[in-house]
């Protein structure tokens, strides 16, 4: 039997084999086991993560009218909402619109659609554009405490059908100044005005669509507005036509392709 040195340092069993001979690499299993799946873990949330980060829109920096040619398309199709908010201190490129604030960008789109409705004797006139972070808080609150105090509300359910009719601060499409609301002096339901019908037919020419259609609540998470409209652009105003798509499932499949 060849010579085996004994270290007093070792444990040995009755073969005079070291009992803790493999100790080390025992104690570096046990220690990697666990870290590998921690990692594998942290691994899995930051794909999910990122892929979702992928699929959601982001908005840039507001772009001016000089700029216009080089407006992308997030920023035309930045859907804002509950899940897609603004921050409070986000404010785009504004201008001034017959006293109404609106996107700078919309500015020479939205003067020549008023101008060429009322060469066809067409009154149409901008009720509502920009509205900011604080406004809209203000906005909501007062609109609660009315749907509340009308309808003899819960809290809870004062809230749930308010922010069908009016969104939340940051959560408003009005923050960005595409969104618009238009009036006409014409009387009734806007829909059925000369001014309504008109929009619903030509707007898309000049970069609007119908933000709120009817039908689509489920999507849009608002009730319908025949009256509200949103600036796109026109390239994606005459595609959202042809495709009969409403703003969320055309920006989701713009941003994505």
């Amino acid at each position: 039997m060849p010579y085996k040195r004994y270290d007093v340092r070792n444990k040995y069993n009755h073969r005079g084999r070291r009992v803790n001979e493999r100790m080390g690499l025992k104690v570096l299993f046990l220690f990697l086991i666990p870290v590998l799946i921690v990692l594998v873990v942290l691994l899995g949330v930051y794909l999910g993560y990122n892929a979702e980060m992928k699929q959601r829109p982001k908005l840039p920096a507001p772009a001016t009218v000089d700029e216009a040619d080089t407006v992308s398309d997030e920023q035309l199709l930045h859907i804002v909402n509950e899940h897609y908010p603004l921050e409070a201190d986000y404010e785009p490129e504004l201008v001034s619109f017959g006293g109404i604030r609106v996107a700078k960008v919309a500015f020479e789109s939205l003067d020549d659609l008023i101008k060429d409705a009322a060469s066809q004797g067409i009154t149409i006139t901008v009720k509502k554009g920009y509205v900011s972070y604080s406004e809209q808080e203000k906005l909501f609150d007062e609109t609660f405490k009315k749907v509340k105090k009308d309808n003899d509300y819960s809290e809870i359910k004062a809230e749930s059908e308010t922010m069908k009719i009016c969104p939340r601060a940051g959560c408003s499409e009005n923050q960005t100044g595409m969104l618009l609301s238009f009036a006409t002096d014409e009387k009734g339901d806007f829909a059925k005005t000369r001014a309504g019908k008109w929009l619903e037919k030509y707007s898309v020419n000049y970069g609007f669509v119908l933000r709120y259609p009817e039908g689509e609540e489920g999507n849009t998470g608002l009730t319908y507005a025949p009256d509200v409209y949103r600036y796109v652009g026109e390239e994606h105003a005459l595609n959202m036509r042809r495709f009969d798509m409403i703003l969320e499932s055309y920006s989701y499949h713009v941003t994505i392709r």
